[in-house]
């Protein structure tokens, strides 16, 4: 029978997918998405992969009054019958849905 020999391995390092950016912005996701909830504005859904926050647009005057002095690069794409406004909140996608209204004929 063959003698088997054992090497010992290297100390373990933790691996870590995360970038070091990624705790940061997480947090900031994390910190504005309660600080929204606290002020009453109803999130519809979330997404930290993309970073962006879907809120109910009939939250958008609560939005305006809380949030205001920190809205940054506000937009708006056309997407069929719906606008699709986005604006950046610390570096957070806030973004909402509204009912684009027809022209008069």
């Amino acid at each position: 029978m063959a003698a088997l020999h054992l090497v010992p391995l290297a100390p373990a390092q933790p691996l870590s997918i995360l970038t070091e950016e990624f705790p940061k912005k997480l947090a900031t996701f994390n910190d504005l998405t309660r600080d929204m909830r606290d002020a009453g504005i109803v999130i519809k859904a979330l997404d930290l992969a993309d970073n962006k926050i879907f809120v109910d647009p009939d939250s958008l005057e609560l939005l305006a009054r809380r949030f205001g002095h920190e809205l940054r690069s506000m937009r708006c794409n056309v997407e069929g019958r719906l606008a699709r406004s986005t604006a950046s909140i610390r570096g957070v996608g806030v973004v909402w849905f509204t009912l684009v209204k027809e022209q008069d004929k």
